[in-house]
């Protein structure tokens, strides 16, 4: 009786722990179940491992019930040990990323009023209750240095040109080559000065002004184009699209309204001079913000490690089992596509579209291109759709022996991923300007 009991609760245990992925994947439907491979993932395949302990518990014998149990339950608690040892390593990666200092560095950081945690303009601009374009703030801080990531009691950080961004001063004293329009991948996420992806393009000899910030999406790169871009007119514009998150973050940039004003063709952009306010207010804030310790609890409460804990994410990653959720066609991505060039377009230059990978589909045996082409394709058909040229560093990264090693454990690019993306779109805008049309544009 009493293994006939705790076999039934050892199968119930696991059953409940499998069941759960497909009561979520089904309650979630189109973002985890509405494709083949996410389906079987998330659906099909643990739907009937939880069905088949749960069997196995209320119907097998009791000898055999306890056997099973056992048995999946040691599997089970081994996964987790190695996702805790997974996640053991990657706290400090997660503190850094967060900015996390030692109370010597949290002193001088204090002290000095002239140097800022990163930030995410979405959220300065949520705290300062932006209500219009023209009056957002859609840059950094000039002339302010800026702290990206603090790994092993190191300070990495930037000072930040006249405009807030990632880029020497000097740089605007002549005709810009390249712009470049993202997020963190642009703005050099934990690479020391000299090493991001814009250096590396000036040292290809490109003159280029990095336009990125953490936490940008297509629409709020948008906007920066059509503040600075007039301003600083370069012979091309490159949209760099991470396929890791910006999907999600443009979904979220739509459902701010004074955010969509910039896909209408009288939009407003504003000018430094018209978001100094909120520049001089999301100073205070961030003033605010250096003076906050950061520590474990910020990982629980500002990061999704927990919860990735409990469903053996580092785990399932390292087996290529990890997929992205289906991403959905949204019209207005092409109208921002279309905005953007058609901004560039006035000015004279041309508009470009760098598309990079996330380190997931690089990783593990089962890892299935499928499953990742899906928001590929949704944004090269959008481009196609614009005649906007993609430079898709997913193709050139495949031709590498060893792609995951271009990525640091943070899952943005290391050194060498930077000077490798650098060195595909040079060689792409090399080719653009011995092309004669392109060349008469340019005159």
């Amino acid at each position: 009786m009493i293994k006939r009991k705790l076999g039934l609760l050892i199968c119930v245990l696991i059953a409940v722990y499998f069941l759960v992925s497909p009561a979520y994947a089904l309650l979630n439907f189109r973002e985890f179940a509405s494709d083949l491979p996410l389906f079987i993932r998330y659906v099909a395949v643990p739907g009937m491992l939880g069905v088949t302990f749960l069997a196995i518990g209320l119907f097998a014998k009791p000898r055999f019930a306890m056997a099973v149990g056992v048995y999946g339950l040691s599997v089970l608690v081994a996964l987790f040990a190695f996702e805790a040892f997974l996640a053991f390593r990657s706290i400090s990666v997660r503190l850094a990323m967060l900015g996390q200092l030692n109370p010597a560095q949290a002193e001088t950081v204090e002290q000095d009023r002239n140097i800022v945690r990163g930030f995410a303009l979405g959220s300065l601009n949520r705290f300062l209750q932006t209500e219009t374009l023209s009056t957002a703030l859609l840059s950094g801080f000039p002339n302010t240095s800026v702290v990206l990531c603090t790994p092993d009691n190191q300070i990495i950080k930037y000072t930040a040109d006249r405009y807030g961004f990632n880029n020497p001063d000097d740089v605007y004293d002549k005709r810009l080559d390249l712009m470049l329009l993202g997020d963190s991948f642009v703005e050099g996420f934990c690479l020391p000065p000299g090493e991001d992806l814009a250096s590396r393009l000036r040292a290809s000899g490109f003159s280029t002004a990095g336009a990125g910030i953490r936490g940008n999406g297509p629409l709020l790169e948008l906007a920066t184009l059509g503040r600075f871009g007039p301003l600083f007119r370069p012979r091309h514009v490159a949209m760099v699209f991470f396929e890791g998150n910006d999907w999600e973050n443009f979904e979220n940039e739509l459902r701010k309204p004074w955010l969509r004003e910039a896909l209408s063709p009288s939009a407003h952009f504003g000018t430094q001079a018209t978001a100094q306010q909120a520049s001089l207010q999301a100073r205070v804030i961030m003033n605010r913000n250096n003076s906050k310790p950061i520590n474990f609890v910020d990982i629980l409460t500002r990061t999704t490690m927990l919860r990735n804990f409990l469903a053996l994410q580092q785990t399932f990653t390292r087996l290529g089992l990890i997929y992205p959720k289906a991403a959905r066609v949204m019209p207005e991505f092409r109208e921002t596509l279309r905005r953007a060039k058609t901004l560039t377009a006035g000015w004279g230059g041309t508009f470009t579209i760098v598309y990079v990978p996330r380190v997931d589909r690089f990783i593990g045996p089962f890892s299935a291109d499928r499953v990742f082409d899906q928001l590929r394709t949704i944004v090269t058909d959008a481009a196609a759709a614009e005649g906007i040229e993609v430079i898709d560093l997913r193709q050139a990264l495949e031709g590498h022996p060893d792609p995951a090693r271009m990525y640091a454990p943070d899952s943005h690019f290391n050194r060498e991923g930077a000077a490798f993306a650098a060195d595909v779109i040079s060689r792409y805008l090399e080719t653009v300007d011995r092309s004669p049309r392109t060349a008469t544009n340019m005159r």
